[in-house]
C-alpha cells in the first residue's frame, strides 16, 4: 500500500494540487490536510510521543517499508521506552542500525531531519481510496549530514471526525 518515490516526488512537484510550507506559518486548521501538515509535523519537530500518539487508531497502523502492521500497544511501549519507532522519529541517538552505513553519514530521526536541514519543505495532498479519505503528508529534507530518506510520508486516514495515521514509513 505504499507509494513509490516517483508517485512522491510528483506530489512535491505538483503544485497545483498540494499547499507548500517552508517555514511555521499559521495555517487552517481542522480536517484540512493542510491544517494536519502544520500540526503533525509541528509535533514531530517538538518530539511530543503523547501527542503523537494521539494519532494512532486504536486498531493500530502499518509501519516502515514492508508496512508491518503494529498495534496501539506496541507503538505506545516504543514511544514510552524511548525505543524502535520512537529513535526513528525523535531521537537519532537510540536508532539501531542493521546496515553498516558510512561513519561520515549517520542515521538521524524524522525530528532531526525536520529541524536540522539545510532544505526542507512540506506538502500535503488528499485522496480518497476505497471509499476512505486520505490524507498524504511528504516532507522533502537535504542534510548531508544524515543518511536516511531524502521523502518522509505519512498516511492518514479520516474517519470518526478526525485524522488517524495510516502508514509511518
Amino acid at each position: 500500500m505504499r507509494s513509490g518515490p516517483g508517485v512522491l516526488c510528483w506530489l512535491l512537484l505538483s503544485g497545483s494540487v498540494l499547499t507548500f510550507a517552508q517555514s511555521d506559518s499559521v495555517k487552517p486548521v481542522g480536517s484540512s490536510p493542510a491544517g494536519l501538515e502544520h500540526n503533525f509535523f509541528a509535533i514531530v519537530r517538538n518530539g511530543d510521543a503523547l501527542k503523537f500518539l494521539a494519532y494512532i487508531p486504536e486498531d493500530g497502523v502499518n509501519v516502515g517499508r514492508d508496512a508491518q502492521h503494529t498495534t496501539r500497544a506496541e507503538i505506545e511501549d516504543q514511544l514510552t521506552n524511548r525505543k524502535g519507532l520512537y529513535c526513528q522519529l525523535f531521537d537519532s541517538s537510540c536508532i539501531q542500525s542493521s546496515v553498516k552505513l558510512d561513519a561520515s553519514a549517520p542515521p538521524c530521526s524524522y525530528r532531526e531531519l525536520l529541524t536540522q536541514s539545510e532544505k526542507v519543505r512540506t506538502a500535503s495532498t488528499e485522496t480518497t481510496r476505497n471509499g476512505v479519505r486520505q490524507a498524504i503528508l511528504v516532507a522533502e529534507v537535504h542534510n548531508q549530514k544524515c543518511a536516511g530518506p531524502v521523502l518522509i510520508d505519512f498516511i492518514f486516514n479520516y474517519h470518526q471526525g478526525g485524522w488517524k495515521l495510516f502508514s509511518i514509513p
